[in-house]
């Protein structure tokens, strides 16, 4: 039997980009039918089947979605890919949740369109006849699960390390359950030490690419003489010292997921890079001609505004949008109430040596944890856990086992001072002063020492010297 070409159905209501996208994909070898609205590809929907919907989200008769919910529900196997001029958390959230195969910004590249239009095809022949609507949800994904739909747990095992119950938290869980099945980009924010590597990871082990793997690639960690070669690979002879060839790292994220951690370190430059490959799936190793292709989704955190970058033109303005559809804001430590508690006894489990006598902690303690702004956050309370066990002699980590900083906080960063000059003050402002304050906290407790102090951060050397020099904070004034 002879293989009929892919059919597309392109719905758009603006004739230009309709027939320029159609012209192209006919030229790839694809068979498209065109419509101007929502309403015409309801009606061809009704007597058609296709193996793609290419469709606009901004149209008459989809400006309630109408189009996606009657796609998935008539024909739930066949993928579709939102193409708008138009974005918004919102849409691309509930686009995801109706199962969009890929959600992407005009103006498109037609080669980005053409990778994300292979990528959705399905291996099997198109369904030929409608199918029923499935029951009782009315076009939308399946009911999440009760243990985030419902009533809030501390235990959450499909999340991995995701540990909380506060409302921002279950909000979280919520963005992260609707995300992961697609191949959306996700940009993840947050202070420093909020989780936003355990948020990437959840994403990815939910994800269909779970079982493959997610590559971490620290911004900081790479010298920007570098960043081609870390990144892409490079072959023998192409620079003084490359000896042999070497695999860069999104190479190892074929199939799997690339996760960018602390964007905003990027130079342009090397932003310019990066958003080739999220486009067009494809690199060029250092010294090498021919183009590698791949299979990535992309995952990206910073602690920084990347719209305030954008708007001091340190970060490329189409890489934000290109990454931002999906944005995750991670709640600092001091915002999710009683979560607190829950993260300290899960750290008290996990840091304990075996044999311990140490179950929990004075009611003094749990008191100071309250009062203590945390600006380093997770990772700071993580860090005390580990510091108390090793002094605590009783059962109970009791508050005389805290750094002096809980005991007294008495910084810019506590409740008890600086909250209404914070209020003043901008955000960016606010969180430039927490990360001054955990830096000069660190370089005190290790006498200066820059890699004890990274070492504890969870930063590379590099990383807390860029840090460092951010802020500029001269760790030699911290030796004794």
């Amino acid at each position: 039997m002879n293989q009929q070409p892919p059919k597309i159905l392109i719905a758009d209501d603006e004739p230009l980009y309709r027939e320029t996208t159609a012209e192209f994909l006919r030229e790839e070898g694809f068979e498209c039918v065109c419509v101007e609205d929502a309403h015409d590809a309801i009606d061809v929907l009704q007597n058609h089947s296709f193996d793609l919907i290419l469709s606009d989200l901004n149209m008459p008769g989809n400006l309630k979605l109408e189009l996606l919910q009657e796609g998935r529900t008539a024909y739930p196997e066949t993928p579709m890919i939102i193409v708008t001029g138009v974005p918004s958390t919102e849409s691309a959230i509930e686009s995801v949740r109706l199962g969009v195969t890929d959600y992407l910004l005009k103006p498109v590249k037609l080669d980005e369109l053409l990778v994300a239009v292979q990528r959705a095809l399905p291996a099997q022949p198109r369904q030929t006849q409608r199918q029923e609507a499935r029951p009782q949800n009315n076009g939308h994904a399946e009911p999440l699960p009760a243990n985030i739909a419902g009533a809030p747990t501390t235990a959450m095992p499909e999340f991995g390390d995701v540990i909380g119950q506060s409302p921002k938290m279950l909000e979280v869980m919520e963005i992260v359950e609707c995300v992961a099945p697609s191949n959306t980009s996700v940009l993840i924010t947050g202070e420093s030490g909020t989780g936003k590597e355990i948020i990437a990871r959840a994403i990815h082990n939910r994800s269909q690419r779970g079982s493959k793997k997610l590559q971490v690639i620290d911004c900081t960690a790479i010298p920007d003489s570098l960043f081609e070669s870390a990144l892409f690979g490079h072959v023998k002879g192409s620079f003084t010292g490359a000896v042999k060839d070497q695999a860069g790292q999104l190479k190892a994220a074929d199939g799997g997921t690339a996760f960018f951690d602390e964007l905003g370190e990027l130079p342009l430059v090397s932003q310019s890079k990066l958003l080739r490959v999220i486009q067009e799936q494809t690199f060029t190793p250092v010294g090498e001609d021919k183009p590698v292709r791949v299979d990535t989704r992309f995952l990206c955190a910073t602690n920084r505004d990347l719209q305030a970058e954008v708007d001091a033109e340190r970060f490329r303005r189409d890489l934000f949008y290109r990454l931002a559809v999906i944005h995750i804001e991670l709640p600092p430590l001091r915002q999710r109430g009683d979560d607190i508690f829950l993260l300290a006894e899960y750290f008290l489990d996990q840091l304990r040596t075996p044999g311990s006598s140490v179950h929990g902690f004075s009611a003094e303690t749990l008191d100071c944890f309250r009062r203590y702004r945390w600006p380093g956050n997770i990772r700071e309370l993580r860090n005390v856990i580990e510091r108390s066990l090793t002094l605590t002699k009783g059962d109970q980590v009791q508050a005389a086992d805290l750094p002096a900083a809980i005991l007294d906080p008495s910084d810019a960063t506590s409740e008890s001072t600086g909250v209404d000059d914070l209020a003043e003050i901008s955000r960016d402002e606010a969180l430039d002063r927490a990360d001054r304050a955990y830096l000069s906290a660190l370089l005190e407790r290790h006498d200066g020492v820059i890699a004890k102090a990274a070492r504890q951060a969870g930063l590379s050397r590099q990383g807390m010297n860029k840090l460092l020099k951010r802020h500029d904070i001269d760790a030699n004034l911290y030796r004794g």
